[in-house]
C-alpha cells in the first residue's frame, strides 16, 4: 500500500512538474487576441475567423488562408503604403510553459502589405469592418513543419512606409496544419 501511495505521488509529481497546459488561455475552444506595442491609433475591438463563405471558422486551418474580420477604429490618418511583418511562436518546450518564436529565415518579413492581404488604404473612421486575409499557403514548407492540432501565436505588425505609424496585433490559436 505505501509503495502503491508512494508510486501515486511520483506520477503525480512528474505530471504536474513536467507538461504545460495543452491550450493556453483558452485556445481550445476560442482564438485569443491583444495589442502588441503600436503607434496607437488604430483600435481593434473585436477580431473573428472565418471561412471563404464567411461563416466563423475555429481552429483555424493553415492550410487555406485565414480571413480576420477585425471591427476597429482608426484615430490617425489614412494609411495606404504598408509593411506586413509576421512572427509564428509555438507553446510550450523545454525551456518552459511559455511562446518561443519559430525561425522563419525573414520568409514571413518586410512583405507589401497591400498585395499580401491587407485591404488598402486602411482609412480613418470609427467603427469599420475590415477583412484580413492571413495566407500561409504560399509558405507551405513552413506550414508543413508545424504540429498540427496545437495552438501557435501570430504577431501580425504592419508599418506605414510614409509616415512610420505601426499596428501590432498578438493573435493566439489553436490551429490544424493537416487537411
Amino acid at each position: 500500500m505505501i509503495l502503491k501511495l508512494f508510486l501515486f505521488f511520483i506520477i503525480t509529481l512528474i505530471k504536474y512538474s513536467s507538461g504545460c497546459d495543452t491550450f493556453p488561455n483558452g485556445t481550445d475552444e476560442k482564438i485569443n487576441w491583444f495589442r502588441c506595442p503600436d503607434s496607437g491609433e488604430v483600435v481593434f475591438h473585436s477580431l473573428v475567423t472565418v471561412d471563404e463563405n464567411n461563416n466563423e471558422e475555429y481552429p483555424i486551418k493553415l492550410r487555406q488562408p485565414v480571413y480576420a474580420i477585425v471591427n476597429m477604429d482608426n484615430n490617425g490618418e489614412t494609411l495606404s503604403s504598408l509593411r506586413l511583418d509576421l512572427a509564428l511562436y509555438r507553446w510550450g518546450g523545454w525551456q518552459g510553459c511559455s511562446w518561443h518564436k519559430i525561425p522563419t529565415f525573414g520568409l514571413l518579413s518586410n512583405k507589401n502589405g497591400c498585395k499580401n492581404g491587407v485591404p488598402c488604404p486602411i482609412v480613418s473612421g470609427k467603427n469599420r469592418n475590415v477583412t484580413f486575409t492571413i495566407d500561409f499557403t504560399k509558405y507551405s514548407l513552413i506550414v508543413g513543419l508545424l504540429k498540427n492540432d496545437a495552438p501557435y501565436q501570430l504577431m501580425y505588425k504592419l508599418t506605414d512606409r510614409v509616415s512610420g505609424k505601426t499596428i501590432c496585433t498578438m493573435i493566439q490559436a489553436r490551429s490544424l496544419t493537416k487537411h
